[in-house]
This record gives structure tokens, C-alpha cells and sequence, in this order.
């Protein structure tokens, strides 16, 4: 729950820092205002440049349905006759929160590529058919936007018809299981993001507002591409633990005291061909997770293959055997299960997962007048790491 809450954070502040704007509109010189009005195309311009250049079809997608559904319904609805313009504007109350679904549940497959096309086809064809319906049969349209699935007095007091009501119901419920399912930046900022979109259209009559809405949405989805493409760079995919660069930036950052472990998996070799790569992903996966849980006082970082390093600040090498026997024993007393990847078993067929134990072995250094420099620290630790392989593996040596 902390871990949700903590990734809802920044896409809440921009929200809450809407809100804040919108209520205090009235004080604002009508020059500013008139500017408002361009700060989501400048926004978006930004936003969507930055996809291409970390290649974040998703997000770039989602830029393109509010900056499309925010031009139309500031600059080309209102020259229209209202009855049109009713139209589009129920047809972008529908279409947003279907868009924001259809985007999330969607795979990073590239934006200038066929299936970006085809993506890019699909957000702005229905669009267009709406448009030029709109204008041929909008009397019997409209009169289906106004067709009600159940009478209920509350909803009669928003604009917004029962059809699109229900797939914003719907878009809010998916979006938020998504962010409970797999809590990160980007399914965060499609979640708070959405809301202010659907804020945005609620607001429709306030060009100003949905300016500010509209930018707030846009800068979730923003620090978002950052946010990812930090944690692409600087976590490492497969265990979820900081990676090397991690680690070199940490090494940087160390005084004149600290010690160093070094961890590997005993047998993994012999591990991975006895189950597979597969089965020996899980099992990283499975050692990290249990590093995370049971170091204390010091940092974790994958260091690559079945290697993990932890940088113990301010701690001599006998000061981090303790918490490293914490780490050892957490491990080697765990019983590891191994998903069984092929699930297409016949009724009645027991599961072949399999239960397996895996033991780690530890070498640790601290820095010295021969071991310098934290490099220097972490070769000393790996030499001690293979001296407790050598001594029958299972064990902290320093």
C-alpha cells in the first residue's frame, strides 16, 4: 500500500496544484488567461517528443487522445451549430475513457512503426467518423445520447450522457485494478491522469479551467516518461533491485569508511541446466526479493549474472557479518517455488511446480591502505566470495 500511495504522490500534487490554479482563476489578468489557453499544445509538444525520444508509445498515445479531445473541444466545437457540437463533445465523452483502457492494456510496440500507425489510425479514425456523422445525422444522434438507461435524479445533474458515464465508471475501475496489479510511474500517472481529463470535459464551458486540467494531465504523464526512463537506466528489470549504474553512482558517494559484500548463488550453473533459464529467472527474482526484505544497514544492488553486491556506509567488514548471516540464513532456510510456466494441464492433473532450496555464498571487504579505492574494495570481496566457495560454500567469509 506504501509503495502505491508513494507512486500516486507526484500525479495527486499536480491535481491538487490544478485545483489550487483553478479556484484562483478570477485574479489573473485576461493577457495570462488568453496564454493559459496554448499551455497544453506546448505541453504536449514537449510530452510527445520526449516518447519518440524514449521510445514510450503508450504515454505518447494517451498525449495525443488529450491533446486531440482538448483542441477539439476548445477551438472547433464552439464555431459549430449545437447540435453537432453536442454530438462530438458526447462522442469525446465516450471515446477518452475508452482510449485511456484501450492504451493501458496495450504493449510498448514502438510509435513510427506499422503498429504505431495502426494505433494512431484507431485513436483518430472513430474520431473523424463522428465528425462527419455529426454533420449529416445529427438530430437522430443526439437523440441516442440522450436515451437513458435508468432514471435517477442525480444523474440528471451532470451533462455528461448515461453511455458515457458508464465507460468512465468503467475506465476508473481498469486504470485503477492496473495500478493495484502493477504499481509504477507510468500506470499512476494513466490513472490520476484520466481523472483530470474527465474533470477536463466536465468542464467544458471553462476554456481557461480545461487548459489548466488538461496541462496538469499532460505533466503527470510527463514526469512519467522521467520517471520510467530513471528506472530503466538505474533498476535492473529482472529483479527489480538497482543495477550497476546504481551502484556506481553509490560507490561515489562513500567516505573513508565502509565495507563491501559480494553474494553469489552456489551451483547456478548446475541450477539453470538442470531446469532451465527460466526456472533460474524466478530464482533471481526469488533471492532478490528476500536480499530486499532481510538486509539491514546496508544497500542492495544486482551486480549482474547471480551476482548481488551490498554497500555497507559507515561499517567495517566485521560490523556487516551479522546482518550478511541475516541475508545467508533468510535464503538458505527459504523454500523457493518454481511456477511451472506451461498451466495447459488436463482437469484433475496436479501441478508440477516445484519446490527447491538455494543457498548463497559471501565475501566481504572493507576499504584498507591497499584497498583504496570502493573498486579496489570490491575486488578484495570477490576474492573472499570465491575463498568461501572453496571453503564449501553456504557461508560469510571476510
Amino acid at each position: 500500500m506504501f509503495r502505491i500511495i508513494s507512486s500516486l504522490l507526484i500525479p495527486l500534487s499536480l491535481l491538487g496544484l490544478a485545483v489550487f490554479l483553478y479556484q484562483k482563476l478570477g485574479s489573473l489578468p485576461s493577457s495570462q488567461l488568453f496564454l493559459v489557453k496554448f499551455l497544453p499544445l506546448l505541453v504536449g509538444a514537449l510530452r510527445m517528443s520526449l516518447c519518440l525520444r524514449f521510445n514510450r508509445s503508450l504515454i505518447f498515445f494517451t498525449s495525443v487522445i488529450l491533446v486531440s479531445s482538448y483542441g477539439l473541444t476548445q477551438w472547433y466545437l464552439p464555431g459549430l451549430p449545437r447540435a453537432e457540437a453536442e454530438i462530438i463533445w458526447h462522442s469525446l465523452c465516450l471515446l477518452l475513457p475508452f482510449n485511456f483502457v484501450a492504451v493501458s492494456l496495450l504493449k510498448e510496440r514502438g510509435m513510427l512503426t506499422l503498429w504505431g500507425s495502426t494505433r494512431f489510425t484507431l485513436i483518430l479514425l472513430p474520431v473523424l467518423i463522428v465528425i462527419i456523422a455529426a454533420k449529416y445525422y445529427a438530430e437522430p444522434l443526439l437523440d441516442l445520447f440522450k436515451w437513458r438507461l435508468v432514471e435517477f435524479e442525480l444523474l440528471r445533474q451532470v451533462s455528461f450522457s448515461q453511455a458515457s458515464l458508464l465507460m468512465m465508471v468503467i475506465a476508473v475501475l481498469v486504470l485503477n485494478g492496473r495500478l493495484f496489479a502493477k504499481t509504477n510511474a507510468q500506470n499512476s500517472a494513466l490513472f490520476v491522469a484520466l481523472i483530470s481529463a474527465l474533470v477536463m470535459l466536465y468542464l467544458r464551458n471553462e476554456h481557461v479551467a480545461m487548459a489548466i486540467f488538461v496541462s496538469a494531465a499532460l505533466l503527470m504523464l510527463l514526469v512519467a516518461v522521467v520517471q520510467e526512463s530513471w528506472s530503466m537506466a538505474y533498476i535492473d528489470q529482472l529483479t527489480g533491485l538497482p543495477g550497476r549504474r546504481a551502484l556506481e553512482e553509490e560507490l561515489l558517494k562513500l567516505g573513508g569508511n565502509y565495507s563491501i559484500a559480494m553474494m553469489d548463488i552456489d551451483h547456478f550453473k548446475k541450477f539453470n541446466d538442470t531446469y532451465g533459464h527460466d526456472a533460474g529467472d524466478q530464482v533471481l527474482q526469488m533471492v532478490a526479493s528476500r536480499i530486499r526484505q532481510s538486509v539491514s544497514g546496508g544497500k542492495a544492488f544486482r551486480y549482474g549474472g547471480e551476482e548481488f553486491t551490498i554497500v555497507f556506509p559507515g561499517k567495517k567488514a566485521q560490523e556487516s557479518i551479522a546482518p550478511l548471516e541475516v541475508v545467508r540464513r533468510t535464503i538458505g532456510d527459504s523454500q523457493f517455488q518454481l511456477r511451472n510456466n506451461d498451466r495447459r494441464r488436463s482437469k484433475g492433473k496436479k501441478s508440477s511446480d516445484k519446490n527447491v532450496n538455494v543457498t548463497i555464498s559471501i565475501g566481504v571487504a572493507n576499504r584498507t591502505d591497499r584497498l583504496s579505492t570502493p573498486h579496489e574494495v570490491i575486488k578484495g570481496a570477490d576474492k573472499v566470495l570465491y575463498k568461501a566457495k572453496k571453503q564449501g560454500r553456504n557461508r560469510v567469509c571476510k
